[in-house]
């Protein structure tokens, strides 16, 4: 089995004819050498990230700063509107608590989990007390 393996290996690194190296058994083989990346195209691919990085940066300040705003002014509805478009962007954990909290305050319960979830994982402490607290809320509810 472990012979099929670096025959195969060797087979692909063959194919492709890159720079490799290969370490079979005790010494290294070396093969013959050619560029697999264009440098053009890998300068024009970082150009359009780099731009398209600032453009990811300047929708994220703005929607953003609408964010907090709404936060804070309880308009919980455009809080909810700004989180989703924020997330795709950048999936923070301080994102998903004010769209938990927003959600919550409108009381729907099992997203605000759910967005405090996803925040948790993310290793918001927030996120992960407003879980607690609003399980235990929610507990003591069904039992009313």
């Amino acid at each position: 089995m472990k012979k099929q393996i670096v025959t195969t290996a060797l087979m692909c690194i063959l194919a492709l004819n890159s720079n490799a190296q290969f370490y079979g058994g005790e010494e290294a083989v070396r093969f013959p050498v050619a560029d697999l990346y264009d440098q053009g195209a890998m300068n024009a691919y970082l150009r359009a990230y780099a731009e398209t990085s600032a453009k990811r940066q300047q929708v994220f300040d703005y929607y953003s700063d609408l964010m907090v705003n709404a936060y804070y002014n309880r308009r919980w509805n455009d809080v909810i509107k700004y989180g989703n478009q924020l997330l795709p962007i950048a999936p923070l954990g301080q994102i998903y608590y004010m769209r938990g909290r927003a959600l919550d305050a409108l009381g729907d319960y099992k997203a605000a989990l759910k967005d405090y979830k996803a925040g948790k994982k993310g290793g918001s402490e927030e996120c992960a007390l407003a879980y607690k607290l609003l399980k235990a809320r929610m507990k003591e509810m069904r039992r009313r």
